[in-house]
This record gives C-alpha cells, structure tokens and sequence, in this order.
C-alpha cells in the first residue's frame, strides 16, 4: 500500500510526464524544416502553364516537367549566404530534352524564408509557423514602379492546415503547412462583358521536402469595346500549377 509520501511523489512524477508531453507536442514548427537547403538536392514538378493566345482572346494550358536544382551557395547583395537554384524545363512527352529556364536565390535565416526571382524579394515563409499567423509577403516588390505586377501590392500571407496532411497524385504527405497567399475576385468571370480579375496563390509545402504543390492564376479581362470586338485577356494574365513528381531529399 502506498503511503501519503509515495503518492505525492508519484503525482509529482506524472505531473512532470504530462508537462513534458505536451511540451513537445506544442514544439513550434520550424520554417528549415519545410525547406531544406542542401547543394545537389532537387524536385521534379508537373507544369501546368496557363497562356493567352490570338491576341488576348483565347486561353489554353500547356503541360510541361520542371526540375528545381540546388546549384551553388552564394552570397546575395545584402552579403548573406543564399543558394541559387537553376530551373530546367522539357516537355510533358520528352523525357530526355531539359532544357535552362531560370534561376533564383533562396535566403533563409532563423526567422524568415526569402526567394529572389526576376530580381524581386519575396518573403515566402515566416516563423511563427502556426495557423492564422499573417505577414506581408510581398512587402519588398517592386509594385509601385512596375505596373505589369501592381496586382501583387498588399497580399497577405496566411498560413493554415499546419502539420496537416495533403495528398497529390495518391500520395500522402503526412505534414504539411498551407500558406495562403490570395484569393481575390472582381467582377464575374463568367460575364465577359464586362472587366473582371482574378488573383489567386496557395502554396502547400511538406516537412522535409520543401514546396509540393503551388497553384498561381493573375488574370484580368478587358470586355468588348472600340479596339477589339470580341474583348481579350490583358497581357500580364498567366496561371503556374506545380505537383510534385518526384525528389532527392
């Protein structure tokens, strides 16, 4: 039989278990965690490109493959360490024709996941990872001094579904964070006589792996008028899907 003493300590003991425990299910999640660096890694994505043909006036969307690779470790103009990481391209049939289509920088620091593409900052993740957690993610883009990219001034990066699991092509990935980043409409898309656009980014990224999944469409549409009698997608409108196919990490 336990005496007053035993049970107290006893007590005392699980008390302590029970803190731990919840201690480290409450461990915040750390932003390198969902965007490992490393030279040589890569990931291979499904392209789904939206593109405005005959002048504005016909939509379509092309599949290609993408592969993202860790190239070098360099130092960005603000003198920090960056990778820079070059983007292959070939077409969906092809498998044997990759050819160069770009490249970027990525900064990370304890705080803050930064990606520099045609030489603008964007701040893609942000700690505290937690759900509801907002940050301007475009803070740092040029949209005042560059009209063609006025429509990404003010967006507000949300994140959600934090530690979730999200499945793409049958395949589940058992943690993950979603980072909202706009989903806006003017207008009705469906009456083309008259203006309307669309903005919409979400961004789903999987512990250990890095960005799986990305799905981007800015389009504004230009109703029926003196210049064109049928009206047309203005030339800035594009859509980006990106599924992961494969991956080194």
């Amino acid at each position: 039989m336990l005496s007053g003493n035993h049970i107290c300590c006893l007590s005392m003991i699980l008390a302590v278990i029970s803190c731990e425990k919840e201690s480290a299910a409450l461990e915040p999640e750390k932003i390198k965690d969902y965007y490992p660096l490393g030279i040589g890694k890569y990931v291979k994505y499904r392209l789904d490109s939206t593109v405005y043909l005959s002048l504005g006036t016909k939509k379509e969307i092309h599949a290609y493959l993408v592969q993202d690779n860790i190239d070098a470790v360099i130092t960005d103009n603000l003198g920090r360490p960056s990778y820079k990481v070059k983007r292959s391209i070939r077409s969906n049939s092809d498998t044997t024709k990759w050819k160069g289509l770009m490249s970027y920088l990525v900064t990370c620091d304890s705080k803050r996941l930064e990606v520099v593409q045609d030489n603008q900052r964007y701040l893609q993740l942000m700690e505290p990872v937690s759900n509801g957690f907002s940050w301007q993610g475009n803070a740092f883009v040029n949209t005042g001094g560059i009209p063609e990219i006025q429509y990404l001034a003010g967006w507000k990066y949300t994140y959600e579904n934090i530690r979730r699991p999200f499945t793409l092509n049958s395949v589940v990935y058992n943690e993950t964070i979603t980072v909202n980043q706009r989903a806006d409409t003017s207008g009705k898309p469906s009456n083309k006589n008259f203006y309307f656009e669309i903005n919409h980014s979400k961004e789903v990224y999987s512990k250990n792996i890095g960005l799986i999944f990305k799905d981007f469409l800015h389009e504004s549409w230009q109703p029926p008028n003196a210049s064109s009698t049928v009206g047309y997608y203005e030339s800035n409108s594009y859509g980006i899907r990106l599924t992961i196919i494969d991956h080194n990490f």
